[in-house]
């Protein structure tokens, strides 16, 4: 008897820990069609370690350097049957890597540059969550809903860090600090928290962050909440979230973290773009809160809002975030805690 060709497909993971959780989709929709799947991680950010407690992955392939890629691309030289690189991964010494690796690639980064004839480009679309956008890269049929996110992760049951049994997990910072048209003002998170604590009296307050972020410590050291910016590793992050009652935070990689792990979500939006990156569509206890002002989404890989600003870094006041008010985030948080039932 003949036996069956295992069809093997790779997808690059070379951004961050949003990217990462936003190619899962993808990694589901091949498995479904019996495809075995390993990710090659090239990000700098240990993305890998998300995965470390799940079976998403046949195999994971760590490659940081250019002597270990190139390593991987002699050892591997036509390996996989597909390739896949999205807009986030796409570089010429990638796009060069995965012709030695695969028979074809598949890209949504439009490039200026003439590409190799195993080199497809699916156009992005627009209006179009940048999950779909990747799930497109293997099939054009996929609808929002169609989406899976599961990831299985297994909880090693591990409390390194003493947390109550009852606690929410909050992201007070985005994008590494570096993201002022993110991130709402600190004054302002501090004003929620007290308010937090008359709507939920028993249960604790969990801040996550890193390294870039610690000088927030100090501000939250006073006001009887748990801080463990700069404290924990990707993997530990897992585990808090998975433990937590539900997501508190901004457009960051913990929001996509705590989607993965079946974790309900209440997010602040600035100049970023929910409908590309958010989660609403998916039902009531995932919960948008954004002025969209007239000039948003100016952050975006895909159609950009240009209007006021071509570089959301340059924005003059950041007023679609910094003037987003208390009273209103109060008032939308109070409403999404008593529609998912926490008390």
């Amino acid at each position: 008897m003949r036996s069956v060709a295992v069809k093997k497909v790779l997808i690059f993971f070379s951004a961050g820990v949003g990217d990462s959780i936003l190619l899962v989709p993808l990694v589901n929709e091949l498995k479904k069609q019996d495809y075995q799947v390993i990710g090659l991680f090239t990000s700098p950010f240990h993305c890998e370690s998300i995965f470390k407690n799940t079976d998403l992955f046949d195999g994971i392939e760590i490659r940081k350097n250019k002597f270990s890629l190139f390593l991987f691309s002699i050892l591997h030289y036509k390996n996989y049957d597909k390739v896949f690189l999205n807009h986030f991964s796409f570089s010429r010494s990638h796009i060069k890597l995965a012709t030695f690796l695969g028979k074809n690639i598949f890209t949504n980064y439009i490039s200026s540059v003439s590409l190799p004839n195993s080199v497809q480009i699916i156009k992005p679309l627009p209006d179009k969550h940048d999950a779909l956008q990747n799930v497109f890269l293997f099939d054009k049929t996929i609808s929002l809903p169609d989406l899976n996110f599961t990831i299985n992760y297994k909880s090693h049951n591990e409390n390194h860090f003493n947390l109550p049994e009852k606690y929410i997990v909050v992201q007070v910072s985005a994008a590494n600090n570096k993201a002022p048209y993110k991130n709402w003002p600190l004054n302002n998170w501090l004003q929620l928290f007290k308010n937090l604590k008359v709507t939920l009296p028993n249960t604790q307050l969990v801040v996550l962050g890193d390294e870039t972020e610690t000088l927030l410590n100090e501000q939250l050291s006073n006001i009887g909440i748990i801080s463990l910016i700069g404290k924990t590793q990707l993997s530990e992050v897992m585990e808090i979230i998975s433990r937590s009652q539900f997501y508190i935070g901004l457009d960051s990689g913990l929001m996509h973290m705590a989607v993965a792990l079946n974790k309900q979500t209440f997010t602040i939006w600035g100049a970023s773009n929910p409908t590309l990156y958010g989660y609403e569509w998916m039902g009531e206890t995932h919960k948008v809160v954004s002025l969209y002002l007239s000039c948003a989404p100016c952050s975006a890989w895909i159609n950009p809002n240009t209007s006021r600003v071509t570089d959301p870094l340059t924005c003059p006041d950041f007023k679609c975030i910094k003037t987003l008010s208390v009273e209103r985030v109060t008032t939308e948080l109070n409403g999404f805690i008593k529609t998912i039932g926490v008390s």
